[in-house]
């Protein structure tokens, strides 16, 4: 199902005269002219009894929101400077539990109109009295992680924003509205609303109400996401029914930094229905995971620390993988890690494990799932290494500011700490330090991204790619075979992003038979 982008906000200010104070019992407002100027006080208090009353909306202690819509902003484009697909979200699930701060994502994902889709499942939960993050991608093992482990293909970013961007909490945030403010009248949506700015735990977003209907038409903020960054958001809401005696809109749109970032139509809303709680019970096989996030006190996933070589190093991860190369002097990290969580956990197992610097961390391609963790490890102090083609993307991935909240890497900065910069290279570099060569190739031939980095430990003939190879033939593997053979790699073993480690020969024979 398609949606469409809504009207953006054009801001009309008017002059505002003092009207006398509105009471708990006043009905949901008629339309208002420009000439009757209202306190934000006023406003607040007409919106908040249209939406079933500030008693009402206090008492919903959960809600759980299913239905279907559409994803933007992904990060999974074809080639640089292209456009990034839009995802279908199917039977999405998003369950607030407000009493105790967790939220959760379950849902489908089918990214691009076909070929690539998942089922997903993102809980921000407690465990042994602190907050930690589970989830599970179809076909892959649950895994517990510290909170900035987490990372959605739903409606959000992560299952903490609905938590901070839901109507329920948006709504009563009205009842903290400064009592000398004045409504401006805006046009919001191609109708007339009034404009309120407002106290949201400690950040000030401004809440759009309905002149007809006294609803919150929907609410401006600041949002900090992973990839990028600060950003503009604009939050949309319609389709209001209710509830057990609280006003829902069944549909919500957002947009963030002027473009579309996600749109849901809800075919049901449940409030206060303790048994969707169970999405946040800790499966039983990652409880020991569970108890090392809490030993932890910091961010932490699980990996697996896998030599290859004595001086190479598989990091085995949930779903995405990198590669450790050891210098004499230093280490390279080629994948930017999934997360900020996975990122600082690499840092310090390569710390205990070689207790050498991070020099560079490589990104083979910028789709967000493989980029993540880019700025944890700059925070670390490693420059990220990235390609030509490469550099709008993972300059505005590493280079945006992170403030609301700040991440690893944005409070690093904000101390005068030492933190990676980016660093560009064209067609092809190579990092040397005594015996150890790691050369890097931009490869323009490989239909999953274009262009694409692959990088060859040249003295053990290891070669690391992502999302290309995984044992078998396919149009993504052969033209990796035949870039591998075009620039004369000796390859004897494959590392891969995804997966395990495959015998170089295993490529060089999907190639048999070829003219």
């Amino acid at each position: 199902m398609q949606f469409m982008r809504p009207a953006r906000t054009i801001l009309l200010l008017t002059a505002a005269l003092t009207v006398a104070a509105c009471s708990d019992s006043t009905p949901p407002p008629a339309p208002v002219q420009d000439s009757d100027a209202l306190t934000a006080r006023d406003v607040a208090d007409r919106m908040l009894v249209a939406m079933g009353g500030l008693a009402n909306l206090r008492a919903v202690e959960s809600i759980v929101m299913t239905g279907n819509g559409t994803r933007n902003r992904l990060g999974q484009i074809a080639e640089t400077g292209g456009v990034d697909p839009d995802a279908t979200l199917a039977n999405e699930v998003e369950t607030i539990d407000f009493v105790n701060g967790h939220a959760a994502f379950d849902n489908d994902v089918l990214i691009g109109g076909g070929g690539f889709s998942q089922h997903r499942t993102e809980a921000l939960t407690t465990w042994q009295g602190q907050k930690i993050g589970w989830g599970t991608t179809e076909g892959r093992p649950n895994e517990a992680s510290s909170v900035n482990g987490l990372f959605s293909w739903a409606a959000q970013n992560t299952p903490a924003m609905l938590l901070r961007r839901n109507p329920v909490t948006v709504a009563i945030a009205a009842d903290n509205v400064d009592a000398g403010q004045y409504a401006r009248v805006v046009s919001w949506n191609d109708r007339p609303h009034w404009g309120i700015v407002t106290d949201l735990d400690g950040e000030d977003i401004t809440l759009m109400i309905d002149q007809e209907t006294g609803l919150l038409g929907g609410f401006t903020a600041l949002d900090t996401e992973t990839m990028l960054g600060d950003v503009e958001a604009e939050y949309y809401y319609s389709d209001y029914r209710e509830v057990s005696g609280v006003m829902v809109p069944f549909a919500n749109v957002t947009i963030k930094d002027g473009a579309p970032y996600s749109s849901m139509n809800y075919t049901d809303i449940r409030i206060n229905d303790a048994a969707a709680l169970a999405i946040f019970n800790i499966p039983e096989d990652v409880q020991d995971q569970a108890d090392a996030v809490v030993a932890a006190g910091g961010a932490w996933v699980p990996l697996a620390w896998t030599p290859v070589t004595d001086t190479v190093t598989h990091i085995v991860a949930f779903s995405h993988h990198s590669m450790v190369v050891e210098f004499p002097e230093f280490v390279v990290v080629v994948e930017g890690p999934y997360t900020e969580a996975q990122s600082l956990t690499l840092a310090h197992m390569i710390e205990e494990n070689i207790g050498k610097p991070i020099r560079y961390v490589v990104p083979t391609h910028p789709h967000y799932d493989h980029t993540g963790g880019l700025r944890g490890l700059a925070a670390s102090g490693a420059s990220v290494l990235a390609a030509s083609g490469h550099e709008d993307e993972i300059r505005g991935i590493v280079e945006s500011p992170h403030t609301n909240p700040p991440d690893a890497l944005a409070e690093r900065a904000e101390q005068g700490a030492e933190i990676g910069q980016v660093e560009v290279f064209s067609g092809m570099t190579e990092i040397s330090d005594g015996d150890q060569v790691l050369k890097l190739y931009e490869v323009t031939t490989i239909p999953h991204v274009n262009p694409k980095v692959l990088a060859f430990v040249e003295g053990d003939g290891i070669l690391f790619q992502s999302d290309l190879f995984f044992g078998g033939p396919g149009p993504d593997a052969i033209a990796l075979a035949e870039a591998v053979a075009e620039l004369g790699l000796d390859v004897t073993q494959v590392v891969g992003g995804h997966g395990g480690v495959i015998p170089g020969a295993a490529l060089a024979a999907l190639l048999e038979g070829q003219e």
